[in-house]
């Protein structure tokens, strides 16, 4: 049984890949059409793109997390992602040096970048599929309200209704009176709650007239800090004698065909490729456009949860999930029917 379960996982775990492989092609293909012709709609199709490759991490690192502690496959994640970075824009890392904006701007993106990651994959060690997926498209509500305390940024009012139903869906999917929100779900929210800050400030920023060379260099810099901070984990860990810490885990990773698999999707497809495609388009998107995108993620997340791994949700978690995707949509529609 146990071997016939372990087949089913890699067969799983390939067919996954191959099918994320072929939708990074067209990915490809309409990032170089978008680039070429400046069309918004091929810009927003390759977005949808980057959305299903994220989608596909949670089946695959939820996989990899039965043989590797969540720090550990961070960090080789990252680690593999600078390199691969590195190869393909080289050239950026001589921008970097002479703009010292550019250079802060990729510090700030890369420390909250890196945060969301760690909390969101320990996360997932210790949740399901679907929920892992659900707190993480909490992001979305957040940042008009992280805009109005950090940036002084205004929210509109259907942004505060979004935030509220987004509060609700959170409470339902919670579940707080029968027990079942943990600590994984806890990680999951702080970890969204960083990657909020992460889009605002990449809206503050200005990035969009970094060009190809800054943004391969804003890359670099988030994957480069990301793995940095898993290896200064572990040199600490191991300095200090404090690595046996049950909840950060030990910096194990025993390698086999799941992890393989999850460590070149997680890192080329999920984190070079569609980082840099989001990086490069999003600021040329409109905002409520990039909420409607980005709140697919976790209907495809849970999607291949379901199909792939069996799991369910029961009738009050689906409808904090329904809540949640549907706050994260509210604005861009309320928005897109008053355009019209």
């Amino acid at each position: 049984m146990g071997c016939t379960l372990t087949v089913h996982t890699h067969r799983t775990s390939i067919f996954t890949l191959r099918t994320f492989t072929a939708v990074s092609r067209q990915l490809l293909a309409f990032w170089r059409s978008c680039s070429v012709e400046r069309k918004p709609r091929g810009a927003e199709l390759a977005l949808v793109g980057v959305t299903l490759l994220w989608a596909g991490t949670f089946l695959l690192i939820k996989r990899a997390l039965q043989w590797s502690d969540p720090i550990a496959l961070v960090t080789v994640r990252f680690a593999l992602a600078t390199v691969a970075a590195i190869i393909v824009w080289r050239k950026s890392l001589s921008r970097l040096w002479e703009d010292r904006s550019l250079l802060q701007h990729g510090m700030v993106l890369g420390v909250t970048f890196g945060i969301g990651f760690f909390l969101q994959t320990w996360g997932l060690l210790h949740t399901t599929i679907a929920r892992s997926a659900f707190f993480t498209g909490t992001f979305v509500v957040f940042v008009p309200l992280l805009q109005r305390i950090v940036w002084r940024r205004h929210p509109t009012a259907r942004e505060w209704w979004g935030a509220a139903l987004g509060i609700i869906g959170i409470v339902l999917l919670s579940n707080p009176d029968g027990g079942s929100f943990n600590r994984g779900d806890a990680a999951t929210l702080l970890g969204a709650l960083a990657w909020s800050y992460y889009m605002g400030y990449m809206s503050y920023a200005g990035i969009e007239h970094l060009g190809s060379l800054g943004t391969g260099g804003l890359v670099i810099l988030q994957c480069g800090v990301t793995a940095a901070f898993g290896g200064v984990w572990h040199l600490a860990a191991h300095l200090l004698n404090f690595s046996d810490v049950s909840f950060l885990g030990q910096f194990s990773i025993t390698w086999n065909l799941d992890v393989v698999i999850a460590v070149l999707y997680t890192s080329i497809l999920a984190s070079v490729l569609a980082t840099y495609i989001q990086t490069r388009l999003q600021p040329g998107v409109s905002a409520t456009r990039v909420a409607l995108i980005f709140a697919l993620e976790p209907v495809f997340a849970t999607l291949l949860g379901i199909v792939a791994n069996g799991e369910r949700l029961t009738q009050r978690e689906a409808i904090g999930a329904a809540a949640i995707v549907a706050a994260a949509m509210l604005p861009a529609v309320v928005q897109l029917s008053q355009q019209r």
